[in-house]
């Protein structure tokens, strides 16, 4: 067995301060610096000043979490892309889509002369993508260029930092407004739809939920996972398709045929340690990252969040006043892939609390379906679509 300089126990109790701390500061600030980033911080600084070991991941075993992770987030992430409700809602899907596509075209154009190509190409995809698009993005290069392997981190480090005050602007903005309009309004029960889980149906729904435990809804993804792997080595041999899409692909066709249950991991209690475990990864790329790196990506980061809110915020307007909608509503659709789940959630809430307290339910049933969309579609669908493929062309 492998010898590290601290012990399982001392090595996880460790990561999960630091995870707590930068948890509790970022509730505590409403999100406007982001989680990632004083996470990012705090090990960035203990690795630098020797407080922290460099294998400390390896000893606490996330990494090794983080692999099961890695496996099981895009086939989830498909799952929750619910085409009947694109059907349903098509203004708001083509303008979170057709916003991250202009702002991709967009970045791709103007990024590469100021921050080089390399870095460039991993930039639409993690700005608009969680947790999970970064660490596609940095587990591709990291063979390649293992310099630039934690770029698409350091984004995933600063986004709320732009999106949560343009989405809390956007959401005060469009909640006044809904204000005005529920107002005028006989009362209604609150509309919208339910959360992040829909009810199962195919398939999936005749199975009795007692034998619906974690690893029923894990063994359905690592299925999935098992055949997507088979595909590449056999009918998809020598087609250079990136694994990640052809995942991402299984997931959405098994998701609305009801072969799995729609986003199985809300439903089997693994979601918040394989998040953890996601934060893992992340932070063992930070440990083998030398400081001046790290310092030396920092102004490419911003200027590659600066200029994606920048478009994002121009489309979403655009794009909503073209399909007659209110321009905050195309905003929030557009700027909340920059943000995610459950920040989104909290946002919500801050704007629903400033409204009479009788409209409150209809005010949160109507705000909450609109990030709901952006999440599914753009930061589960397009980001994963998008880093997938870009990062091939990284030299």
């Amino acid at each position: 067995m492998p010898t590290y300089t601290w012990s399982f126990a001392q090595s996880f109790l460790i990561f999960l301060m630091i995870v707590f701390a930068s948890q509790s500061l970022a509730a505590w600030l409403r999100s406007l610096v982001p989680m990632p980033l004083f996470f990012g911080v705090f090990f960035a600084g203990g690795f630098a000043l020797g407080w922290l070991p460099r294998d400390l991941l390896l000893a606490s075993n996330m990494v090794a979490v983080g692999t099961i992770a890695f496996n099981v987030l895009v086939i989830h992430s498909g799952t929750m892309v619910d085409l009947a409700l694109v059907r349903v809602k098509r203004k708001e899907a083509l303008t979170a889509v057709g916003s991250a596509l202009v702002m991709t075209a967009v970045l791709l154009l103007v990024l590469p002369p100021l921050i080089g190509r390399d870095l460039a190409l991993l930039v639409p995809g993690a700005v608009v993508g969680g947790g999970a698009s970064c660490a596609i993005g940095s587990r591709w290069v990291s063979g390649i260029r293992p310099d630039i392997s934690f770029f698409p981190w350091m984004i995933f480090m600063f986004q709320g930092l732009f999106s949560v005050p343009v989405v809390t602007w956007a959401l005060k903005k469009e909640s006044a407004r809904l204000v005005d309009e529920l107002s005028a309004q006989p009362a209604a029960p609150p509309g919208g739809r339910p959360g992040p889980v829909a009810p199962a149906f195919g398939p999936v729904a005749r199975i009795p939920q007692v034998y619906k435990t974690p690893a029923y809804y894990l063994g359905l993804i690592m299925a999935a996972a098992v055949l997507n792997y088979a595909l590449q080595g056999t009918v998809l041999a020598g087609m250079n398709i990136n694994l990640n899409i052809t995942a991402l692909l299984l997931g959405i066709l098994a998701g609305n045929l009801g072969l799995i249950d729609r986003a199985p991991l809300f439903k089997c209690d693994s979601y918040g340690l394989l998040i953890l475990s996601l934060m893992g990864l992340m932070a063992n790329n930070l440990a083998n990252t030398p400081l001046d790196t790290l310092l030396s990506l920092t102004a490419p980061v911003l200027i590659a969040l600066a200029a994606g809110t920048a478009v994002l915020t121009a489309c979403g307007a655009g794009f909503a006043r073209l399909l007659g909608m209110s321009p905050y509503e195309g905003i929030i659709l557009a700027m909340n892939s920059v943000m995610g789940f459950p920040v989104n959630q909290m946002l919500v809430s801050q704007a629903a609390a400033s409204a009479p307290e009788h409209l409150r339910g209809a005010l949160t049933g109507r705000l909450t379906p609109l990030l709901g969309l952006g999440t599914m579609l753009v930061s589960n669908g397009v980001s994963i679509f998008t880093i997938s493929i870009l990062v091939s062309f990284v030299k």
